[in-house]
């Protein structure tokens, strides 16, 4: 059985045996219990090796330590999650465990307990009644086992690619502080690296779990609409975001599935097995994303070496081009705000006052929208997919790689973007996201996948988008690619919140 020792012990081993450690400050090396996996953590707790007891006061130890320096973390429900963890330890004794058992889950803004506030990362509702019942997720994770310690930090109603808010103020990225974690989902991707917590929520209608996941160097997945009951919107879905796949596997396998609170929410359930066969003999594609944004040679290097090892292992790769244009995105943008997501208008343009001024520099790009706008955004969606169609599935690739961001270089205090008059679409990161269409083409499963530390301490990530609703392919892609390339979270490569 694996102890925390042991993990100590395989800590150094890989270092030793890597020869990739990070350079400059490191951080005080972090209790093995804050980084270990879902697998080794239950391993533990069986043997009675660690409980789950255990493991959230040492989270809690780490947040009282480097949170000052991330903020990510918007209320603490610590009382709460200790009740769960001491639950979970009287059902470890009982032999009656259930899958995430005593494992901690963040928690985005967005999803609600009894109890709990829910901000969207506004003054506007950083006091608006709690809660009374659960989101579909947290239902979910109720039934898992799991215990659910803190909710994170986003943007100003969920709109941009980090977390400055006034509400809130500036999340921070642990890999390096003057840089973002991505967004929306920031503070759940930004707790996952600086070991706050074993798993996150996200949820995604413009990159906004594969961002952060890349940013943070952690996976992210992206579901198809319908396949986790996140809500009714299609351009949006819910996900879970990992430090590792097989995590990524066993959340993945605790929120999917219907619930009688989401309509949309598909059934029946799919099961993700925990193995995969090898890839070789696929056939891949990649699209550098040109026409959207100029990829820095980093990313793209990182990116080359992963795709030498595909070719190692039997992989046919070949470029594409999908035709996907950065002229795309004021539909893509007027079409998500003809949704209901577009009532953040009306609000906001009645509260200017309490903004972040991000937000009201996006009310005036976007402008009035209604019917004519939803119709163009559905009328590019039909014509994306029949070109990603005849380009790429049509013509037999099983997966296509594109970037996730042009640079992870983004500064992680907007304000400062703004004041400093920078373009607010690169500035706050929207700019170099080449995630957006797949929010639009949103039956498309998409994995984000780590490629390592690329520059100034900085993670990347590559999207792997299937074809419609083969999430399975996209899972056994991310397994392969989680064998073959070096993993980040091992030897010293962790955050050092410098």
């Amino acid at each position: 059985m694996i102890d925390r020792r042991t993990l100590i012990k395989g800590a150094g081993a890989a270092l030793a045996a890597s020869g990739l450690g990070l350079p400059a400050a490191r951080a005080e090396s972090p209790d093995p219990l804050c980084y270990a996996s879902v697998g080794e953590l239950i391993a533990m707790f069986q043997a009675r090796k660690a409980s789950p007891v255990d493991l959230l006061k040492a989270q809690i130890k780490r947040i009282e330590a480097y949170n000052t320096k991330v903020n990510c973390i918007t209320y603490e429900h610590f009382d709460q999650a200790l009740k769960e963890a001491k639950q979970s330890e009287d059902r470890y004794r009982r032999g009656t465990a259930r899958p995430l058992e005593g494992i901690t889950v963040a928690i985005k803004d967005e999803f609600s307990r009894p109890g709990w506030r829910i901000t969207q990362g506004s003054l506007i509702y950083k006091d608006s009644p709690p809660a009374t019942e659960n989101s579909a997720i947290t239902d979910a994770l109720d039934a898992a086992g799991a215990v659910m310690p803190f909710q994170t930090t986003v943007p100003e109603f969920y709109l941009f690619l980090g977390a400055s808010t006034r509400a809130w103020g500036t999340t921070r990225n642990p890999w390096n502080l003057e840089y973002s974690p991505g967004g929306s989902s920031a503070g759940s991707a930004a707790a996952l690296a600086a070991g706050f917590a074993t798993l996150a929520v996200g949820s995604d209608m413009g990159g906004s779990i594969r961002i952060p996941a890349s940013q943070c160097g952690v996976y992210g997945f992206r579901p198809p609409f319908g396949r986790v009951a996140g809500g009714e919107i299609p351009y949006s879905t819910s996900g879970p975001l990992a430090r590792r796949f097989d995590d990524l596997v066993r959340f993945q396998n605790a929120i999917v599935g219907p619930s009688d609170r989401v309509m949309a929410a598909m059934r029946p359930r799919l099961d993700y097995p925990m193995r995969y066969q090898r890839l070789s003999g696929w056939r891949i594609a990649v699209d550098w994303g040109d026409g959207i944004a100029d990829v820095i040679p980093s990313v793209k290097a990182a990116m080359r070496k992963g795709i030498a090892a595909l070719r190692a292992a039997g992989c046919t790769v070949d470029e594409v081009d999908c035709g996907l244009t950065k002229a795309h995105k004021m539909v893509f943008i007027r079409g998500l705000m003809a949704t209901s997501i577009g009532t953040a208008i009306e609000i906001s343009n009645s509260h200017r006052d309490q903004l972040s001024p991000y937000v009201t520099e996006l009310l005036d790009q976007v402008g009035p929208v209604g019917p004519r706008q939803a119709e163009e955004a559905e009328e590019l969606l039909q014509r994306l997919h029949r070109q990603v169609q005849q380009r790429v599935f049509g013509k037999g690739y099983r997966i296509l790689l594109m970037p996730t961001m042009a640079t992870p270089l983004v500064a992680a205090d907007m304000f400062k973007s703004k004041e400093n008059k920078v373009d607010p679409w690169v500035g706050t990161g929207l700019g170099l996201a080449l995630t957006w269409h797949w929010n639009l083409l949103n039956r498309y499963p998409v994995v984000d996948v780590p490629l390592g530390v690329v520059e100034n301490r900085m993670p990347s990530g590559m999207q792997v988008i299937g074809q419609t609703f083969t999430d399975l392919d996209t899972f056994q892609f991310a397994s392969n690619w989680s064998r073959l390339r070096p993993s980040l979270f091992a030897g010293e490569r962790f955050p050092t919140f410098t």
